[in-house]
């Protein structure tokens, strides 16, 4: 297992844990000192819908009646939120919830509100899978489906680094593009990406474990909220091209993210994003009332007398 100065921290790494070093305390917190996160309705119920529209994918795109998406929903949600209660010991009431107070829902986005709203996250997908019949799941080499594609990859250039795993959403192929392939990311938050790191990591991994050939040279954001693509740059292309951002790219990135990590030292970098930090209970720059058990920086660290 490759060790940092302060000992064995990962046996791999993933997009979503170097996203956590845009603050390095973050990941100290989270990776290191093992705080768990306090769950999140959002979390969970993001997870939910890509079941949902996976399971309607790999069923070969069933024409559901409201019923049958109402009672998918139910058994997926249920699942999920039975399954995180188990895992984490927190009850449903505790989670953290986002969104904004309405009349129609008071308690923000919380287990009601997406009780209510995934069979229709996962009605307007398959209505837009419909109106798009050009855009059709990918079959890898080995026969798989390249839905909730699992990669595990040694990036090129990260020889040194421990292996890249990820979860791709979706690789489809385009036929008004000649089958080009289309890395296509689900989104079911309000939220939406600013950038194409995400996808041109996708793109590198498939193409390191399929070879080049198969690279897919274009990436797209699938709105779960507005049941259609989203572009997210000023000229309004939906499907966006990633030969920008080569394997080269990402495997340098990686790599420069790795040697960060292995300094062992994390520095905090307060803002506004410690109001909704899943581990600030944790840490010192967010008042956080448990900081002095897991943060390294925090004067009485680890001292009963605290």
């Amino acid at each position: 297992m490759p060790l940092t100065p302060r000992g064995p921290v990962l046996d791999h790494l993933s997009y979503s844990t170097i996203e956590k070093m845009a603050c390095p305390k973050k990941f100290e917190l989270q990776k290191v000192a093992k705080v768990e996160s306090q769950p999140s309705m959002a979390g969970v119920g993001g997870k939910a819908a890509h079941s949902l529209t996976e399971e309607w994918d790999r069923q070969d795109c069933p024409d559901w009646s409201d019923e049958d998406w109402t009672g998918h929903a139910e058994m997926i949600l249920g699942g999920e939120v039975a399954d995180t209660q188990n895992s984490t010991g927190v009850p449903v009431e505790q989670w953290r919830v986002s969104g904004r107070e309405s009349k129609a829902w008071p308690n923000k986005e919380d287990l009601s509100w997406w009780e209510h709203h995934l069979p229709l996250f996962g009605k307007a997908y398959a209505a837009w899978r419909t109106s798009h019949p050009h855009l059709t799941p990918w079959v890898t080499p080995d026969g798989e489906p390249a839905r909730e594609l699992a990669l595990r990859v040694q990036l090129p250039g990260c020889e040194s680094c421990p292996p890249l795993v990820g979860y791709v959403d979706v690789v489809m192929t385009d036929a008004t593009r000649g089958g080009a392939l289309v890395v296509l990311d689900l989104k079911f938050g309000s939220m939406m990406p600013e950038d194409l790191v995400q996808l041109a990591t996708y793109a590198a991994m498939v193409e390191t474990r399929y070879g080049p050939e198969y690279r897919p040279a274009l990436g797209a954001i699938y709105s779960g909220r507005k049941g259609r693509l989203t572009p997210i740059f000023k000229d309004g292309a939906e499907l966006m091209p990633l030969g920008h951002l080569p394997t080269s790219v990402i495997s340098g990135r990686v790599a420069d993210y790795w040697a960060l990590i292995s300094t062992g030292r994390y520095p905090a970098r307060p803002g506004r994003h410690c109001s909704w930090c899943d581990v600030r209970s944790a840490c010192v720059w967010a008042k956080g009332p448990q900081a002095w058990l897991y943060d390294s920086s925090h004067p009485f660290y680890r001292k009963e007398t605290a």
